[in-house]
């Protein structure tokens, strides 16, 4: 990666919002651990631990940062998501079984799909917010759809 690159990428995480780091964080799993099977595939086997571990961080990291009090019955699947994610990209490091990765990509493109739809979401709906007109309009003038 080039240095201006490694910049950039540095300091869209320094100003990242919490909800945008979400989606680094599994943008940079799912990367890390393509190029792992990439690097087994190559043969490197050196290189391919490198990026099974730093995909395999940022899995634990996932879980070690969830919020049990604010995310209630969410965050005990996702922990046990994670979980099993941990798992499979642990078996495949002691087995060299590329299969295992595969099915952890796989979850985590479904969730980083999921987390954001919701990010999209909710920047739409607080967008909504700030638009709408703060004070009412004169007597007699209907907003758009009948409103008042």
């Amino acid at each position: 990666m080039s240095y201006g690159l490694r910049k950039y990428r540095t300091s869209q995480a320094n100003t990242a919002s919490r909800e945008d780091l979400l989606i680094l964080l599994y943008e940079g799993a799912i990367r890390f651990l393509e190029r792992s099977i990439k690097e087994m595939e190559a043969k490197r086997l050196s290189e391919h631990k490198m990026y099974l571990r730093r995909g395999l961080a940022i899995v634990a990291e996932l879980q070690s940062t969830l919020d049990f009090e604010k995310g209630g019955d969410l965050s005990m699947k996702l922990f046990d998501l994670y979980g099993f994610m941990l798992e499979r990209l642990t078996q495949a490091n002691m087995k060299q079984d590329m299969d295992q990765i595969r099915i952890v990509i796989k979850n985590l493109e479904t969730l980083l799909e999921g987390w954001r739809d919701a990010v999209r979401q909710v920047k739409e709906t607080a967008g909504l917010h700030t638009t709408a007109p703060t004070t009412p309009p004169p007597p007699g003038r209907r907003l758009a759809g009948g409103a008042y």
